[in-house]
């Protein structure tokens, strides 16, 4: 049974021998290779920001009369001028590289804080959480209402994104970061003085999440500027600020608690701290060659700008909706972990301070996970590592957290689960640059940040009413269960996936490989072997064979 599909890979590596023949006698013609590589690079590791540059390229050419406005034309791009297309300076008209270090490491660590402040500081939300639930601190608030103000920061904070960046395209990059820091302050400091439930409402759930959406997005959009052969470490830095801000918040957060008995301290600490990093980090970023913004004065501008990022042409591409209803699925076991750890923690007996210990350690474990997950992504394949982490997420919930009782086992699995559980947060914009042209990546990034916000928006509320407070040793066992079923369901979902991209690989490796074949004299057993190749039949025998074909994907 393994016959064809290793003659399928040896007619491959015929292939790439003649390959690099061909490329040893065309040594000469440097530029030319260079240029090809750098184009195969940047498809690569396509980014909002190179799609905006793409965007404003594109609409400059038409300006011109250079460019047709029609759907056709944007599929017929040619993949070699993008980098010329996304860094040629538009002062000079020479292409500008990315320098790939210097004042760039500077605005990644900027980035890294503006992380630690937006994300980092929602991740340590499950420590306010378990606290409100447990203290009673608004009158007639029930588990439900402190369970949607944490849905409502995670559901802004990512559906908003698209609408951040569009404000990006239209005012610039520094301009709606502004307006966050404000909201951000505003929505801590007056989350702090709140006697009644509908003022926690509007200030740490509404204000806190669309203050996340502003400042995070137009933020990511200043790394690949800088960063094109080492964009993966440089992003992957980045990522640090999530984990490390939610240890941080989760451990300040929870001894304030515990010493002053009120939230209002823990608030005003977080509004300070988030804004003051946030206001230096601002300061310092600096893109680098970004398009001229839109502004508003002319609104065919604006609608143009609106149906870049917002076109509903990427809707009817089916992968695209895959890698959304799997990214949704993902985010809604993530956020069902990261909030419920703490309280079905407190539910099994354990004090407020040891489950803002665990959180701390689970965010802990996702500062040095997310860019492991990154690094193996780009050495064993996005999607395998995306499948088995997300399979070892399921094995940790249904047989680790389930099974867990007293605080050692808990522990452990903040650990474990942690290194793991931000696979969907790293691979999202990547999968989506894999498995679009240029020209559609921002409307599909924006229809994968904007198709799983109403799911987070009500991801807590339905773990707290599926709990039950007469179970004797774990009131959150229905919570846990379902958890383990979103991650089920981004399993299948990114496994169906992977057949799809294997079954588009073969194909065209098939035509190459017998192109190659019947243009040769050889063994004609071999050439009848490749044709009969049956790993491309229909059935589910097939299916299943090559949605676990082994490939690096």
């Amino acid at each position: 049974m393994n016959s064809r599909p290793i003659s399928l890979a040896s007619s491959l590596s015929e292939n790439s021998d003649t390959l690099s023949k061909q490329s040893s006698i065309q040594e000469h013609t440097g530029p030319v290779q260079k240029n090809e590589d750098l184009n195969k690079l940047l498809i690569q590791r396509f980014e909002v920001e190179d799609s905006l540059c793409l965007n404003a390229h594109q609409e400059e050419n038409a300006a011109r009369g250079e460019l047709l406005s029609s759907a056709k034309s944007r599929h017929t791009d040619n993949d070699e001028t993008i980098v010329a297309k996304v860094f040629t300076n538009k002062s000079t008209g020479e292409l500008d590289l990315p320098p790939d270090g210097g004042y760039g490491w500077v605005c990644c660590i900027c980035v890294t804080l503006i992380m630690f402040s937006t994300w980092g500081s929602n991740a340590g939300f499950g420590v306010f959480l378990a606290y409100y639930i447990k203290s009673g601190t608004f009158p007639g608030a029930t588990k439900y209402d402190y369970a949607l103000i944490a849905g409502m920061t995670a559901a802004f904070g990512q559906g908003m994104a698209p609408v951040a960046m569009f404000l990006t395209r239209l005012f610039g990059c520094k301009p709606p970061m502004y307006v966050g820091i404000v909201t951000l302050f505003s929505g801590f400091i007056l989350a702090s003085f709140a006697t009644k439930l509908w003022q926690l409402y509007l200030t740490q759930g509404v204000l806190v999440g669309i203050s996340i959406a502003l400042l995070y997005a137009p933020a990511t959009t200043i790394i690949p500027g800088w960063f094109l052969r080492k964009r993966s470490s440089a992003i992957g830095i980045s990522f640090i600020g999530t984990g490390a801000g939610g240890v941080t918040y989760a451990v300040s957060v929870g001894k304030l608690l515990q010493q002053s008995g009120s939230q209002a301290w823990p608030l005003r600490m977080m509004a300070i701290s988030c804004t003051i990093t946030c206001i230096v980090s601002t300061i310092l970023l600096k893109p680098r060659n970004p398009p001229k913004p839109a502004g508003i004065r002319s609104l065919t501008k604006v609608v143009t700008e609106f149906k870049s990022i917002f076109s509903t042409r990427v809707t009817t591409i089916y992968r695209v909706d895959l890698v959304a209803v799997w990214f949704a699925f993902s985010l809604l076991g993530y956020n069902l972990v990261l909030f419920t750890l703490s309280p079905s923690a407190v539910a099994k007996g354990l004090s407020s301070h040891q489950a803002s210990i665990l959180t701390t350690c689970m965010n802990a474990a996702q500062t040095f996970g997310r860019p492991m997950i990154g690094y193996s992504g780009d050495k064993l394949g996005r999607i395998n590592v995306t499948v088995f982490l997300t399979a070892i997420l399921i094995v940790f919930v249904f047989i680790f957290w389930i099974t867990a009782h007293n605080f050692v086992q808990l522990l452990m699995f903040s650990i474990c689960v942690g290194s793991c559980m931000g696979v969907a947060n790293v691979m999202g914009t990547v999968l989506v640059a894999d498995i679009v042209d240029p020209a559609d990546f921002l409307p599909a990034w924006s229809l994968v940040n904007a198709l799983g916000s109403p799911l987070l928006l009500v991801c807590e509320l339905v773990a707290q009413a599926l709990t039950d407070p007469k179970h004797p040793t774990n009131p959150y066992l229905h919570t846990q269960i379902f958890a383990g079923l979103c991650f089920l369901c981004a399993l299948l979902l990114i496994a169906v996936f992977r057949e799809l991209r294997v079954r588009n690989t073969l194909e065209q490796v098939r035509d190459q490989s017998r192109g190659t074949l019947e243009s040769s004299e050889g063994n004609e057993s071999e050439k009848e072997e490749f044709n009969n190749e049956d790993v491309m039949g229909r059935g589910p025998a097939n299916f299943f064979r090559r949605m676990f074909y082994p490939m690096k994907l």
